[in-house]
């Protein structure tokens, strides 16, 4: 049987981007999440695919939400990665809102995307999200390695 913090440590050894996963709840409100489980999974239609534990207080925005987004954030946004990993309520402040298109501010670049389809897997919710709208500029990403945030690769 594999042990769940050895299984967690071994994945500690991959670095990967750290993006902020967001939807709006019935009261327009923006919720978001630090998500590093973030892939492409189709170039036609653009799907990219996001896992999401089952505890998490996100899962029933996300659910209700037609639309969401995922922001790539920048080697200087440590700080909002650390904000949306805890549990709190929404915060506007860091999001640009414009014409129902929701991202971070001043991130790497976001994917803004529609919910096509989702899968439970053991303790995670996986959401498949066609992507309507897609903007990056050229900056260092945030990234996330050996159980901390690395500002350079």
């Amino acid at each position: 049987m594999i042990d769940e913090m050895d299984f967690r440590k071994s994945w500690s050894f991959f670095p990967t981007g750290v993006s902020i996963l967001a939807a709006k709840n019935q009261k327009d409100s923006i919720h978001g999440m630090t998500a590093s489980s973030v892939m492409s999974i189709s170039l036609d239609p653009p799907i990219i695919m996001v896992s999401i534990g089952i505890e998490r207080s996100i899962l029933e925005n996300i659910e209700r939400s037609e639309f969401v987004s995922v922001s790539l954030l920048s080697n200087n946004q440590s700080n909002i990665a650390t904000y949306f990993s805890k549990p709190h309520a929404s915060n506007h402040d860091f999001f640009y809102n414009n014409n129902d298109v929701f991202f971070i501010k001043d991130c790497l670049g976001y994917f803004f995307c529609k919910k096509n389809d989702f899968i439970k897997v053991g303790d995670h919710i996986v959401y498949f999200l066609e992507v309507k709208e897609i903007e990056f500029d050229d900056k260092p990403p945030l990234v996330w390695y050996k159980g901390k945030f690395e500002n350079s690769l």
